[in-house]
C-alpha cells in the first residue's frame, strides 16, 4: 500500500513537467488526496486487508 501511494504520488507530475526542482506535487495539489486514496483501496483490496468494502468504485 505504501508502494501504491508512492506510485500515485508520482502520477500527479506530467513526465514533461519532472525536472531537478520539481520532483514532487506540492502540498497542496488537490489531485494528490484522490489518487492515493483510490490507489490504497485498491491495494488493500487485492492483497486482501480490506475486509470491507466503503469505497463505491475504485477504478
Amino acid at each position: 500500500m505504501k508502494l501504491a501511494a508512492a506510485e500515485a504520488i508520482s502520477s500527479v507530475i506530467d513526465p514533461a513537467d519532472l525536472n531537478e526542482n520539481y520532483i514532487i506535487p506540492d502540498a497542496f495539489d488537490t489531485r494528490v488526496v484522490e489518487r492515493i486514496r483510490k490507489a490504497v483501496a485498491k491495494a488493500a483490496l487485492n492483497s486482501g486487508v480490506a475486509r470491507k468494502i466503503l469505497v463505491p468504485s475504485i477504478s
